[in-house]
């Protein structure tokens, strides 16, 4: 079922993208793809772009417009490159005669900005940083610095580049580089080099409207700056879920047969994967600074910044049921074999990686993003709202509610699959998991997050421990694709 439905999800892609170029061909600059839940035209001429809720425009705490919120998928213009060199024209003409089928996209690889998709896309902005969260393709985010520091020198090329922001007025205008040269940042596959520069100025117009402007300049690939208009709608009573795109690609081998080149058909066919990816490398973490516990205008303990755990795997095992301690036994007789981290798939909300993690953190909202594993992200929502497994019945990191509790903030997930592992030895878990986690900060080198794990199916008691992560002052989330590494793209 899981295979139909991303079979399904490829042609409406591939039916999305020649229906925008053909609009596009009419109105550069159409009108943004409506994935699911979009919002509803409003009034206006035959014709016109569906509009988002009136309203004011919202505000951080500096006065800067808050572009938070989910919002439909970035229309692009469908169009190829209007000034391509001959070189690059030919190469999206291959492309286009393989009928993509070396898109990156359709193997589960970051499509690269400014690539636009049908599904939503979450602005999570604060005063010194926005986050993009994304629903679909990879499932992964990118950053954008709004602190006035400049891209840092000698950067490795990356799928989603570094991006560095500042405003213009009311408009938060992006600037990024640093790209890996054979990531599609459009559905033609148009190629770039590592010249490649990309602005993007995002407008929120009002309350439910946002209009962004892109500009592509690459002179190894391009005659002149490619500009293209988009624009966008808030999707006001949605929430996004998680997509989980090699769970559903578990054969991206039928790709290679649109392959009309030999050559590049034996070589995706030769890659090896049966062993997995080898394990992470991590950087030994600085020293945790002194101090208290920053605390938020509201008087909250503020947890934001990038954090190392002290040890990733649990310090016990659990009181599990006959039925889950075989399914351990196993797994531990295979010696991780099985390992869902080694083909990708997330390690969900017990598991760490040896990589960082990073906060970010607003009054209504906390995004805890890791670096390993898939790139992602998990949200503790604090404004009040119930769970609600209608919108995804079960999903890997499940659904978090947060709450205060004095100066703890308590999370509360539930609505989990029973496909992760809880640490790199292989416990089980059922669906029927409930997680919480207790965050404390006791001062400012140090998170203590206590976790109690109630799970009837599996558990014959609760299980719990305290993990421990320490701060790493000026370390940024560098950007890790499992998939990349996996299908040796790198």
């Amino acid at each position: 079922m899981r295979t139909k439905l991303f079979l399904l999800f490829v042609i409406a892609v591939m039916v999305f993208g020649l229906a925008v170029s053909a609009a596009a061909r009419q109105n550069q600059g159409a009108a943004p793809a409506q994935g699911r839940g979009a919002a509803a035209p409003g009034r206006g001429a035959r014709g016109a772009r569906p509009q988002g809720p009136p309203g004011p425009v919202p505000r951080l705490p500096d006065g800067h417009p808050d572009l938070t919120g989910i919002w439909n998928g970035f229309g692009g213009s469908g169009n190829d490159a209007p000034n391509m060199l001959p070189w690059a024209a030919k190469v999206v003409a291959d492309h286009r005669e393989h009928q993509g089928a070396e898109d990156f996209e359709a193997r589960c690889l970051p499509g690269g900005p400014p690539r636009a998709a049908p599904y939503h896309t979450a602005l999570f902005s604060t005063p010194k940083e926005v986050m993009m969260l994304f629903e679909g393709n990879t499932h992964m985010y990118r950053q954008f610095f709004v602190d006035g520091s400049d891209h840092p020198k000698d950067l490795k090329p990356t799928f989603y580049g570094d991006s560095r922001a500042h405003w213009d007025g009311d408009t938060l205008v992006v600037d990024t580089v640093g790209f890996f040269e054979k990531s599609w940042y459009d559905f033609a596959g148009t190629p770039h080099t590592k010249q490649m520069h990309l602005t993007e100025a995002f407008h929120r117009r009002d309350f439910g409207n946002m209009d962004m402007v892109v500009t592509i300049e690459d002179p190894g690939a391009l005659t002149r700056p490619w500009v293209i208009n988009r624009s966008t709608t808030l999707e006001t009573g949605f929430e996004m879920t998680e997509y989980v795109c090699n769970e559903n690609n578990q054969d991206p081998e039928h790709l290679d047969a649109t392959l009309k080149n030999v050559a590049a058909a034996a070589e995706k066919k030769a890659v090896d994967r049966s062993n997995g990816v080898p394990p992470v490398q991590p950087r030994k973490p600085p020293a945790p600074p002194a101090g208290a516990a920053p605390h938020m205008a509201d008087g909250k303990v503020d947890f934001s910044g990038v954090w190392v755990p002290a040890s990733t795997l649990l310090p016990s095992d659990p009181s599990y049921q006959p039925a889950a301690k075989k399914i351990y036994d196993e797994r531990k007789a295979n010696k991780g074999k099985d390992d869902p981290e080694r083909v990708c798939l997330p390690d969900g909300a017990v598991r760490v990686n040896p990589l960082p993690y990073k906060i970010v953190q607003r009054p209504d909202t906390v995004v805890l993003a890791w670096e390993g594993n898939t790139h992602s992200y998990r949200r503790f929502f604090l404004d009040g709202r119930k769970h609600n497994l209608d919108i995804e019945p079960e999903s890997w990191t499940g659904q978090s509610i947060g709450k205060w509790e004095g100066e703890t903030l308590v999370v509360d997930t539930i609505g989990f699959n029973d496909k992760t592992w809880l640490d790199a030895t292989g416990k089980p878990h059922s669906d029927a998991m409930h997680l919480i986690e207790r965050y404390h900060r006791p001062d400012l080198g140090h998170l203590n997050v206590d976790i109690t794990i109630e799970d009837a199916k599996a558990l014959t008691k609760p299980y719990t421990f305290t993990r421990v992560f320490t701060l790493a002052p000026g370390w940024e989330l560098q950007e890790y694709v499992c998939q990349a590494i996996l299908d040796g793209v790198y």
